[in-house]
C-alpha cells in the first residue's frame, strides 16, 4: 500500500519535493497504520481458525488478549483518521472507506474472504487502487484528473 500510495501521487505529476510532509504522511498512513490495522482486525476475526493452524500466533497462543487486540485496531484505526485529516478532508473520507472495507474482508456479517471473488476483489481495491487514489487525492489536495483516478482503478 506504500509503493501503491506513491505511486498515486507520482501519477498526477504534481512536485513531490514540494509536498514531502504529505509524501510522508501518506506513506505512514498507508502502511503502519492503514495496513496494519486491517491486519489486526484480520488476525482478530481469524483466531479461531489460527487456534487450529497457527496457534502460535499472538491471539490464540495468549500473547495478547481479544481485548488488547481490539485496542490495537482501534488505535490504529483513530491515528490513522486523524493523520488522513492533517492531510485533506478527502483522505479521511478514504481512510473511512478503507477501514470499512477491511471489516467487509474480514467481519461478519460478510467476510468476504470466504468468496474468492469478492476477497480478492476487496484486497485489490483497498490495498492498490484506494491506496493510490488516497496518494492522488492527498498531493492534489483534492479531486484529481480523471486520467489519475482511471489509472488507480487500472491498477
Amino acid at each position: 500500500p506504500m509503493w501503491a500510495f506513491a505511486c498515486g501521487v507520482v501519477s498526477t505529476g504534481e512536485p513531490v519535493l514540494e509536498n514531502w510532509s504529505v509524501l510522508l504522511r501518506g506513506v505512514i498512513l498507508a502502511g503502519p497504520l492503514m495496513c496494519a490495522m486491517s491486519q489486526t482486525m484480520n488476525d482478530y476475526f481469524d483466531r479461531e481458525v489460527d487456534a487450529i493452524n497457527e496457534p502460535e500466533r499472538p491471539i490464540p497462543s495468549g500473547k495478547i488478549s481479544k481485548s488488547a487486540s481490539w485496542l490495537i485496531t482501534f488505535s490504529l484505526i483513530i491515528t490513522g483518521f486523524l493523520v488522513a485529516l492533517s492531510i485533506h478532508p478527502y483522505v479521511m473520507a478514504i481512510a473511512f472507506v478503507g477501514v470499512l472495507m477491511s471489516h467487509a474482508y474480514s467481519g461478519p456479517p460478510f467476510r468476504a474472504k470466504r468468496n474468492g471473488w469478492y476477497g480478492n476483489l476487496i484486497v485489490g481495491l483497498a490495498y492498490e487502487g484506494v491506496a493510490w487514489l488516497t496518494g492522488s487525492f492527498a498531493i492534489t489536495q483534492g479531486v484529481p484528473s480523471t486520467e489519475t483516478i482511471a489509472l488507480a482503478i487500472i491498477f
